[in-house]
């Protein structure tokens, strides 16, 4: 727990980034978080930390036979089947290009269901249940 406590904390190798899409959509949806850290390159298949414009950005890295392949699994994967959608042609760099650009691996994610109560803004009450013609329903 303490991985997640230290995110975002100065001198913690962990960063904080909130998910602003739904584009890393069934992994990842808006308003979820990752936890990453700094590496210049790939380190294994998975979610990576890019500059895109100045903007961090995460995509899907896989390798594919020497080349690597940078993919939005909403756009570009089928949920069902977990290949590639037809007709689609992920963006394919090399090591060395993508070691330029890379920022650092995604190394866990976390799932908000609430937003408004994670920070802090809203307080959760529970439902209350009325009597309605002999039975409980939500009120």
């Amino acid at each position: 727990m303490s991985a997640l406590i230290n995110a975002g904390v100065e001198n913690s190798r962990n960063k904080l980034l909130q998910i602003t899409h739904n584009g890393l959509y069934p992994e990842f949806r808006r308003g979820d978080y990752v936890i990453w850290q700094e590496v210049r390159g790939f380190v294994q298949e998975g979610y990576y930390v890019v500059d895109s414009g100045g903007e961090p950005n995460i995509y899907l890295v896989q390798n594919c036979g020497g080349k690597l392949c940078l993919l939005w699994p909403e756009r570009d994967v089928d949920p069902v089947t977990r290949k590639l959608k037809e007709g689609r042609k992920p963006q394919e760099v090399t090591p060395e290009k993508f070691s330029e650009f890379c920022l650092g691996f995604v190394v866990a994610g976390m799932k908000v269901h609430h937003s408004e109560a994670l920070h802090q803004r809203e307080v959760l009450t529970a439902r209350s249940y009325a009597g309605v013609g002999g039975r409980k329903v939500m009120a």
